[in-house]
C-alpha cells in the first residue's frame, strides 16, 4: 500500500534553513548531504508504511494523530500525521527543540 506524501510549506522552509545553516554557517556540506539523504530514507519509509513510526509522546499531539520519525544517525525528528492515504509532514525539528509549540494541529 503506497501513501501520498505532502510536505507542508513550513516543513520545506525548515529543511531549507537547516541545510543552509549546515552549508553556510558550519561550512559542512557533508553534514547537509547526510541530512538530506536521511530525509529521503525516512520519506520512502513513510510512503511504504507510516504506522511503523511511533505516536508522538506529547498527549495533545497524540490525540491529533501525530507521529514522529527520526532521521538515521542524526538528532532530527519529522513530525507527521496520516489522513487516509495521505501523510502530512508538518515539521522537521532538532531533538533539543521544543517542537510541540510549533506544530499547528490544524494543518
Amino acid at each position: 500500500m503506497a501513501y501520498n506524501l505532502q510536505i507542508a510549506e513550513r516543513a520545506n522552509d525548515q529543511i531549507d534553513k537547516l541545510t543552509g545553516y549546515l552549508i553556510n554557517r558550519l561550512q559542512n556540506r557533508d553534514a547537509a548531504i547526510h541530512f538530506l539523504n536521511g530525509l529521503d530514507v525516512v520519506y520512502r519509509r513513510l510512503e511504504e508504511n507510516p504506522y511503523q513510526f511511533p505516536e508522538s509522546p506529547d498527549v495533545f499531539l497524540q490525540r491529533q494523530g501525530y507521529r514522529e520519525a527520526f532521521l538515521p544517525k542524526m538528532r532530527y525528528r519529522i513530525v507527521f500525521r496520516v489522513d487516509g492515504q495521505t501523510i502530512y509532514v508538518v515539521g522537521v525539528f532538532h531533538m533539543l527543540e521544543n517542537y510541540v509549540v510549533k506544530v499547528d494541529p490544524y494543518i
